[in-house]
């Protein structure tokens, strides 16, 4: 019987992917600046933002400079501002003139209204919208990290869309978000493929209800999925370091066993509904377990790995049924279900 899949194999078959790529996007430089007034909370959000799990030392060098109105602005190097205005207050002349100037360099900015919860009404904050034109406009409260996962998290994914790894490695708030993006985004994926493909017949010689060569292809992209998880949370980015302590963390060998008995049952009844539910659960509870290694130094035992994929798979089955309805109105596009690149 051949060797189960497990992240390392799966990793070694991403060849055809540039892997420089995603490591080289996940370092890349970033420079943040907040301008504000004084007083006006700029070290409460930056404390914010590099706060988040998985995070045992200070980052260093700092990715974000704290700059008073007043200052010199040195807008080329800054890949993005955040403005932070005084919701209380009705008129901002001095952050109108940053503005224009940020503008004028077409930096990517966010105006940040903060101590939004002292107002009546904060969303009348966003009817002055347009005296901001081409940025993200928020309100927040800085001391409140609830208000910044709501408004600021999604304003920066935003401006960053595709490079969600590299505010995560920088910025530590990011962390959870972006590997709860990443893993259901790839359960989707992985889900989306396994419907697209009908992941062929049971397989009895194997004694697996799953295909060999497609439980590569699944494995191959929850590698990919453990690896920017990885790289979120600031690990080397080295792969031949990273990966195989990864897959000591969840040996998605053991996944595939524990998917080959919950479904031996459903013989020979098996439908496309549980394949694609189990591809979906099985990828999901790998990112968990990876997620909770990384931040919290935590292995995931068999025992929660399995109580988590069973209840992963009642999501990965409405998925399924999604998909089969979508199919049966000519909605649904298997053009997404090849990787997760």
């Amino acid at each position: 019987m051949p060797r189960l899949p497990d992240l390392v194999s799966g990793f070694k078959v991403l060849r055809e992917i540039d892997i420089n790529s995603i490591r080289n996007q996940a370092e890349a430089q970033f420079h943040m600046a907040i301008i504000g007034d004084i007083g006006g909370s700029k070290s409460t959000l930056i404390t914010q933002l590099l706060s988040g799990p998985g995070v045992s030392e200070p980052l260093n060098p700092v990715p974000i400079s704290e700059q008073r109105l007043d200052q010199d602005l040195f807008v080329q190097s800054y890949g993005v501002v955040i403005l932070m205005l005084d919701a209380t207050q009705a008129e901002h002349p001095l952050e109108q003139q940053v503005f224009k100037k940020l503008h004028s360099y077409k930096v990517p900015i966010i105006i940040a209204y903060n101590k939004s919860d002292l107002l009546e009404n904060p969303s009348a904050t966003f009817n002055e919208a347009m005296r901001w034109p081409g940025s993200e406009v928020i309100a927040i409260t800085a001391t409140d990290r609830q208000t910044l996962l709501r408004k600021l998290v999604p304003a920066l994914l935003r401006i960053y869309k595709g490079r969600e790894v590299l505010l995560a490695r920088h910025l530590p708030l990011f962390r959870e978000p972006v590997s709860r993006k990443l893993i259901e985004d790839t359960s989707f994926i992985n889900a989306t493929y396994s419907f697209a493909t009908g992941l062929a017949e049971i397989n009895l010689f194997f004694d697996l209800p799953l295909n060999i060569t497609d439980m590569v292809m699944l494995t191959k992209n929850q590698a990919l999925m453990a690896y920017k998880i990885a790289l979120s949370f600031d690990l080397p980015s080295d792969w031949h370091e990273t990966i195989p302590k990864l897959a000591t963390v969840v040996g998605t060998a053991f996944l595939w066993r524990l998917i080959a008995r919950q479904l031996v049952g459903l013989i020979p009844v098996f439908g496309i509904i549980p394949k694609v539910a189990v591809s979906y659960a099985g990828t999901y509870t790998v990112g968990q377990a990876i997620y909770q290694w990384c931040a919290n130094n935590e292995k995931v035992n068999p025992r929660t790995l399995r109580s988590a994929f069973n209840q992963a798979l009642e999501r990965g089955r409405e998925v399924a049924r999604t998909m089969v309805a979508r199919r049966n109105s000519g909605l649904f596009d298997d053009s997404k279900g090849a990787s997760s690149k």
